[in-house]
């Protein structure tokens, strides 16, 4: 009788530990008896991983948030490769700059690596991309473009879909003009330093138009705490409405979207809603950032696109101020709010759903193609 499956998953983030529980959900479902473990969140081990570690802590933001988490960072990467023994492959999803270390080890033990959700390396200088080809052994990529360039690194690649689309509802009628939501990050780096800005913006946008409200979504329970936590802080936080309930459904009762740079943003651009988007990080992060990426944007939406559909507000463009003046003209500019919902709903096209049931039918092939 051949053996179960044992595999192990890395995911160490919000939104990899959804995609990564989608994908185990319909892996088990091809592979009977199939054990799954390693770093996750409550999804993965809902969908029945063993966790050996959970994200927490781990969750990185570009250099300064890995310097001051090298300890972590370290104890991870040793528990993990001892948890990499008697496993059959490593799943790793997005979370790059960790699981790249992560794979190194596995394929020094002659283990497959497998990446769902890869890397952005369509941004990045050659150099980066071809670093990690050489320890990839199957890319299951989320965006069409990827499969062609990761082939022609000499990496087996196949274009899924894309997960968002999994669970994201159907866009519906534009929002209330009047209700704009806040979505300031998931990871606390983020949220320090993204929401202070945002709640500056409200309470000028509300003088302006008073009749004007504002929303905070929250995709997880976690991020929802986090959030509160820190608008209890702040002056500006009483402006602003925690809101619970499907966090797709209060995004879609607003007109518009204030939006850190993410997941959340593709989000928000495949619902059909307008959005600014936005993103700061520490200096050195950004510096770094920009000397590798090749594109002139950072939001998924305008790199997918391949054309600024979306405003982004970087670094020190990224004021009060500034993000007052970008929400109020595409508040009172009816052409700008449907030019982003049609881009966006041609986004939503080209994206394709069913990502975790394609992805799970090309893992569970490799997998056996090795066993013979």
């Amino acid at each position: 009788m051949t053996p179960p499956y044992r595999l192990l998953f890395s995911a160490g983030e919000p939104s990899g530990d959804l995609h990564a529980a989608g994908l185990l959900r319909a892996l088990s479902e091809r592979l009977p008896g199939l054990a799954a473990r390693g770093l996750g969140g409550p999804k993965l081990a809902e969908a029945g991983a063993e966790l050996d570690l959970a994200y927490g802590d781990l969750a990185l933001i570009g250099i300064t948030g890995v310097l001051s988490k090298l300890g972590a960072i370290r104890r991870a990467l040793v528990t993990l490769e001892r948890a990499l023994e008697g496993c059959d492959a490593l799943v790793c999803v997005d979370f790059a700059g960790f699981n790249k270390l992560l794979a190194r080890r596995a394929r020094r033990r002659g283990l497959p690596v497998i990446y769902y959700i890869c890397p952005k390396a369509w941004a990045w200088w050659p150099w980066r991309a071809a670093g990690l080809a050489k320890v990839s052994s199957l890319m299951l990529v989320i965006f069409d473009f990827e499969e062609a360039l990761w082939r022609s690194l000499g990496v087996r690649a196949v274009f899924v879909g894309n997960p968002v689309l999994d669970y994201l509802p159907a866009p519906g009628p534009p929002g209330d003009a009047k209700r704009i939501a806040l979505l300031p990050g998931s990871r606390l780096e983020e949220v320090q330093r993204i929401l202070p800005v945002m709640l500056g913006a409200a309470e000028l946008l509300k003088k302006r138009a008073p009749e004007l409200s504002f929303v905070l979504p929250s995709a997880a329970a976690q991020i929802g705490e986090m959030t509160r936590a820190r608008l209890d802080g702040l002056d500006t936080g009483r402006i602003v409405e925690p809101v619970g309930g499907g966090f797709h459904a209060e995004l879609s009762r607003c007109g518009l979207v204030l939006a850190a740079s993410g997941t959340a943003a593709l989000e928000v651009a495949c619902l059909g809603l307008p959005q600014v988007l936005v993103y700061k990080t520490s200096l050195p992060t950004y510096l770094f950032a920009r000397a590798v990426v090749r594109r002139p944007w950072v939001g998924l939406p305008n790199l997918v696109a391949g054309e600024g559909v979306v405003p982004e507000l970087l670094q020190s463009r990224l004021t009060a101020v500034n993000l007052a003046g970008a929400a109020w003209d595409i508040l009172n500019d009816e052409g700008k709010r449907r030019r982003q919902r049609e881009a966006g709903l041609r986004l939503r096209e080209r994206l394709g759903g069913g990502a975790a049931a394609r992805a799970a039918a090309e893992l569970a092939g490799f997998l056996e193609g090795r066993r013979g």
